[in-house]
């Protein structure tokens, strides 16, 4: 209902405190967030949001600071409403930033879509930090990603980690690369650089890998642009398989000083009221197909 997506995206700005945020939390623009906060306070015949000139941050009026409260009591009441719901109709939403998505999901949700009475799923991808507020925000009952969540309402829970290993387009003529190789092996002008970690970018400016020309900032942009004869890209050991498939590189290891390993972690929030005991439990029995 109207009121209801109001009053989500009401909590999702004050939360925030930026209209841009907010719609990427809500999945709405920032003209529908502008329009949703206005037709409130028109239900409610007052302002509830300050909008200063020159700052990009928002503040909550006096009469905002009591509307928020009600907003939240709002917002429990409907998630209780839909607990009652989820007791005869199992729901649940779950996020991947992509190469988890791709790679490592599948047995797990294969897991879960052999529940009975069956479970209605949701997937979705996106970047760890839009997962993270999703999750935060209640859209999303549990995301994977590479990084843990930095908020106070979420626990981040490490499932498994992952080696990395270097994916290689061979040149012509050239002496084959060793299985297990130096850095130096590699031009380092035409690696294709992915975002995989803090930790990672950590390693990779040790090396002196600092301007790679090539990049990509989801992991299913790679395979194309390590087709070119002598590109290489460090992924982590879940995405071999499938790059060798589709590319035909060599897989190697770094003999000395390998980068860190990827770890894989489930985003949920501290205190879940929504999530029912048998979906935790199935969710449970999911992840050991991952940490097998």
């Amino acid at each position: 209902m109207l009121f209801s997506e109001e009053i989500n995206t009401f909590l999702a700005v004050v939360r925030t405190g930026s209209l841009l945020q907010a719609a990427e939390i809500v999945c709405a623009t920032q003209s529908t967030v502008s329009y949703r906060i206005q037709a409130l306070e028109r239900r409610i015949g007052h302002s509830l949001l300050l909008r200063s000139r020159g700052s990009r941050r928002i503040a909550l009026t006096p009469h905002g600071e009591r509307f928020l409260d009600i907003a939240e009591r709002w917002k429990r009441l409907e998630m209780e409403a839909e607990q009652l719901k989820m007791e005869s109709d199992r729901y649940l939403a779950i996020g991947a930033v992509d190469a988890v998505a791709i790679h490592v999901l599948p047995p797990f949700v294969a897991e879960l879509s052999r529940e009975d009475p069956p479970i209605r799923l949701h997937l979705e991808s996106g970047r760890y930090w839009q997962l993270a507020n999703r999750v935060a925000s209640g859209h999303l009952n549990a995301a994977f990603t590479l990084s843990p969540a930095d908020h106070a309402d979420l626990v981040s829970t490490r499932i498994r980690s992952y080696a990395m290993r270097i994916a290689y387009m061979p040149q012509n003529g050239e002496q084959e690369i060793e299985e297990c190789a130096d850095l130096t092996s590699f031009d380092y002008s035409r690696e294709v650089y992915l975002p995989w970690s803090g930790q990672f970018d950590l390693w990779r400016t040790k090396r002196g890998l600092l301007r790679p020309l090539n990049s990509a900032d989801k992991s299913h942009l790679l395979a194309p642009l390590l087709k070119r004869p002598g590109a290489w890209a460090l992924v982590p050991s879940f995405m071999v398989e499938a790059l060798r498939a589709q590319t035909g590189c060599s897989i190697h290891r770094l003999a000395h000083q390998p980068p860190p390993d990827i770890a894989l972690y489930r985003i949920s929030r501290r205190h879940d009221s929504t999530f029912a005991e048998r979906d935790s439990e199935a969710v449970e029995r999911a992840l050991r197909a991952l940490q097998a």
